[in-house]
């Protein structure tokens, strides 16, 4: 395993990364990053983010990339809480139009609405939360919405926002990922966790919530949003599923950089570059028929970070990565995967949505890291599962992919160690299941 590493900053001094060394070349002549490496750049680093100077820093950025809006703002039915949310997918299901988009990150925020009653609430409250959360939540006042919605159900700025608000407004989260980022959360995160309202997968889910004490108010079970919309979106385009078209489908989960998800498992990176380059040993040694579904949108920065990282790991072999324009508008990954005999990933929320879709999934874990399980924490199904794999040796892997491509449908469900609907509820209505119950909230 590669365990050396460099860290970097960008050149605005706004991010600091660690990667592995054979990323160091790239970050620094293809994005523009700074080798962390002496005293000097370490110390103006550490200066820059010094809490105060670096809350000034932000405020300038911020006014001078943003447009500002004054006098009265427009009251809407629903505010969609961050950009970051798939918005193509909120607006399918909204019974209306009417609906803000609300940016929430510093980096995104290009618009500043300004009003008396905003201006005075943040006053009110400069001692009490911080000027971003108090001007969000007075914005949110003025436009008045029936309901804020979010696929972002892990946003610190939802649970703060959503715990002031509550009582005045609707605040509702539509589940997106396994909760598996409880794993490195710290104590003062969990304990300022608060959702009002939670739409999520499946039992498991609701039962993690509940089996954690996590601060959800309330739980509805509905399936996967988008496993569903890639239904719709499948007939809408008149797409011809072959459901065998792929033996396997490989499901891209790069890791790039190193401190931001499970800084944890130090050796996942590597993990995740074993279980490609395993697949398409196999492949070629069985001479399968195997689509590589990328994690990124082609023409991206994440596009090229994503070949990179697996250039690295598949150097033997002439591999090609499946990234569409806009996947979350083309469902790539699902409309792969519904074309795939099997679906073989790491840790990977689309491999519960997969078992949904009534396909066959593999679950590699090389790491030896208990927190790296499938489906999640606390339920991680036994060795014995013919889902599961967790011995990083070729002979292995190659044996139980065999296997799995060898089985029936009902012989591979019977095997699971799980009822599959436990994982995740069948999806194909989730979205009309969401239109029925926000119509009835909106109008």
């Amino acid at each position: 395993m590669n365990n050396e590493t460099s860290t970097l900053i960008s050149r605005d001094g706004e991010e600091k990364i660690v990667c592995h060394k054979y990323f160091e070349d790239y970050f620094v002549n293809k994005e523009g990053y700074i080798l962390l490496k002496n005293n000097f750049i370490s110390s103006i680093y550490k200066f820059l983010n010094i809490s105060f100077i670096r809350k000034i820093k932000i405020l300038i950025k911020l006014i001078f990339k943003s447009k500002f809006y004054f006098g009265k703002i427009k009251k809407r039915d629903t505010v969609i809480f961050d950009c970051e949310t798939t918005v193509s997918d909120i607006d399918k299901i909204l019974p209306n139009k009417n609906y803000e988009v609300l940016s929430t990150r510093l980096d995104k925020i290009n618009k500043i609405y300004i009003s008396s009653k905003i201006i005075f609430f943040v006053i009110k409250n400069v001692f009490k939360r911080g000027l971003k959360q108090s001007y969000l939540i007075g914005l949110i006042k003025e436009i008045s919405p029936k309901i804020v919605i979010t696929e972002i159900e892990f946003s610190p700025d939802f649970h703060l926002i959503s715990k002031a608000l509550h009582n005045e407004i609707e605040f509702i989260a539509i589940q997106n990922g396994t909760p598996h980022i409880f794993a490195f959360m710290t104590d003062e995160m969990k304990q300022k966790f608060f959702i009002p309202k939670l739409y999520c997968f499946s039992e498991y889910d609701k039962d993690f919530y509940k089996k954690n004490n996590i601060n959800v108010k309330k739980i509805e079970i509905i399936g996967s949003l988008r496993s569903s919309l890639s239904h719709e979106y499948v007939n809408l385009k008149k797409i011809k599923i072959d459901p065998e078209k792929f033996d396997i489908c490989l499901v891209s989960t790069p890791l790039e950089i190193i401190n931001y998800d499970y800084p944890q498992v130090k050796n996942l990176a590597d993990c995740v570059g074993l279980i490609a380059e395993f697949t398409y040993r196999l492949c070629k040694k069985h001479n399968l028929n195997l689509v590589f579904s990328g994690k990124s949108d082609h023409g991206t920065k994440y596009a090229d970070r994503e070949v990179y990282f697996y250039k690295h790991y598949l150097k033997n072999y002439n591999f090609q990565i499946h990234q569409s324009l806009d996947r979350r508008v083309e469902y790539s990954s699902y409309v792969n995967i519904m074309q795939s005999k099997l679906s073989i990933s790491g840790i990977c929320t689309i491999l519960r949505e997969a078992i949904a879709l009534e396909k066959k999934v593999l679950s590699c874990n090389f790491t030896g890291h208990p927190e790296i399980a499938f489906p999640g924490l606390g339920y991680e199904l036994s060795d014995s599962s013919i889902c599961i794999i967790k011995e990083p040796k070729f002979e292995v892997f190659e044996e139980k992919v065999l296997k799995i491509l060898s089985m029936s449908n009902q012989e591979y469900f019977n095997q699971l160690g799980k009822d599959k609907f436990f994982l995740m509820r069948p999806t194909i209505d989730a979205a009309d299941s969401m239109r029925k119950i926000l119509h009835e909230k909106v109008g």
